[in-house]
């Protein structure tokens, strides 16, 4: 799930109704693109794979098709909706979805040989940092961490106790909105702020709409940090 600056982005049922805005979010941007080319990079086919916070499965799917068995943690019925919708349109059935929140989850089974969480750990109860001290007490061969939010000198030598770091990214993409209408506009901002807007935020919300491809665009772009372990021994 992507970073959304808002007090509730924490609660679950915000993601079931934001589903729609995510959809559209998601189908006129490349956010993804280089965060998919590195995970490419790293993963053999036939991993055994923990995504914390799959939503629509962007980075699920993907691992799945390469042979893959992955575990699509995702608590909110919106996000799966989307993710089951994606994995249908690409005849992707043996995906394993898990509807249980991060803080919940707990799986006794052999090690994963990766773990992902790709901008999802700061929307846990936990945290960034316990939700990282719970992965590494998991013992997966891998974890790969995406995220807005650049992981501070702590996490980072807690983690190399365990696991040495392949690799540590930074990279500026996209994170466009297109929306169909003004009003669409006005109501995706209506359902984040959760109340109408007054005229002079309506006349902001307006002057930042720019026409283009028969879409009016709110430009934005992002940063996000890739971070890359491996355990040690």
């Amino acid at each position: 799930m992507e970073k959304v600056l808002c007090s509730h982005a924490t609660d679950v049922s915000h993601w079931d109704g934001y589903s729609q805005w995510y959809r559209l979010w998601f189908e006129h941007n490349n956010y993804h693109d280089e965060i998919l080319i590195t995970l490419m990079e790293m993963v053999a086919p036939g991993w055994k794979v923990l995504d914390i916070g799959a939503g629509n499965g962007v980075l699920s799917l993907p691992l799945c098709a390469i042979g893959c068995e992955v575990n699509a943690l995702e608590p909110s019925s919106g996000m799966r909706n989307l993710l089951h919708r994606e994995a249908s349109s690409r005849g992707i059935d043996w995906i394993r979805v898990d509807n249980h929140r991060w803080e919940e989850f707990h799986d006794c089974s052999e090690p994963f040989d990766l773990v992902i969480a790709c901008n999802s750990l700061h929307l846990t109860t936990l945290g960034i940092e316990d939700s990282l001290r719970k992965i590494v007490s998991m013992k997966s061969g891998n974890i790969f961490i995406v995220s807005e939010f650049q992981l501070d000198n702590c996490s980072e030598q807690f983690l190399s106790n365990q696991y040495s770091m392949a690799f540590r990214k930074k990279t500026k993409t996209e994170s466009s909105f297109a929306y169909h209408s003004v009003h669409e506009a006005v109501n995706h901002w209506a359902y984040i702020n959760r109340r109408l807007p007054d005229p002079d935020e309506e006349r902001e919300i307006r002057s930042k709409l720019v026409w283009r491809h028969g879409h009016f665009w709110v430009q934005d772009t992002a940063f996000i940090n890739m971070y890359w372990w491996n355990l040690n021994g």
